[in-house]
């Protein structure tokens, strides 16, 4: 059994304002892992599980142990956001990719969830640079999960690296167009809890998930 590991809060200092030595575990040389960049590059995922959204759109999966990677390929080609959904025990936490990258938390509450921590934004900048690469690097160490904002890389193609660390138990994705937010893809396919539903104004204090409808992780091929 694997589990989630997701740490409030985000960096608030300019990275720029210091140097940071940090190992680039994202970007690990010498292993097969993906580069979390935004670009499917041929043959980078070939060792991955493919699902299929209903339109046809790609979702990647792959583990290595340490880290569950997943990534999106959207048709048509247009820039979208994505969400990934993991319950972890009694959490679900929403791993947020538009503009910026961001996490919120839900907590069971009888038979709904309530919002415990809301989205705080990072990793905005839409410039490739060793400063935006070092805000990812503190991301992924401080919030255990890393993707590109949908302003790099390819606009069509979103990248996922999320830190395992004991007992995740299911996971759903979803993945809007930016220029038409109603154009809602969810895997798996058919869902109709709050992955499938369109939030208005935002994700809710209070959400209905129904996690047992989801991919059990430990089932995945």
């Amino acid at each position: 059994m694997t589990t989630l590991t997701v740490l409030a809060g985000c960096i608030k200092a300019d990275p720029a304002s210091e140097p940071l030595e940090i190992p680039l575990t994202a970007e690990r040389e010498g292993d097969d892992s993906p580069v979390i960049d935004g670009v499917l590059q041929p043959g980078e995922w070939d060792q991955a599980d493919l699902f299929y959204f209903e339109d046809g759109s790609e979702l990647y999966i792959d583990q290595d142990g340490e880290y569950l990677y997943l990534a999106i390929r959207s048709i048509p080609d247009e820039m979208i956001a994505g969400n990934v959904f993991l319950k972890s025990g009694d959490q679900i936490s929403i791993l947020h990719t538009s503009a910026a990258l961001g996490t919120a938390i839900y907590q069971r509450e009888a038979d709904s969830w309530r919002k415990i921590q809301d989205f705080m934004w990072c990793c905005r900048s839409r410039i490739e640079s060793e400063t935006a690469r070092q805000e990812r690097e503190v991301f992924l160490n401080q919030g255990g999960w890393l993707g590109i904002n949908s302003f790099l890389g390819n606009e069509n193609e979103l990248e996922y690296q999320i830190h395992l660390s004991g007992s995740a138990q299911n996971l759903a994705v979803n993945f809007i167009s930016a220029d038409n937010p109603d154009r809602k893809q969810v895997w798996p396919v058919g869902l109709v809890d709050g992955p499938a539903q369109p939030p208005e104004g935002g994700f809710p204090e209070i959400m209905d998930f129904s996690p047992k409808d989801w991919q059990d992780l430990e089932q995945l091929p």
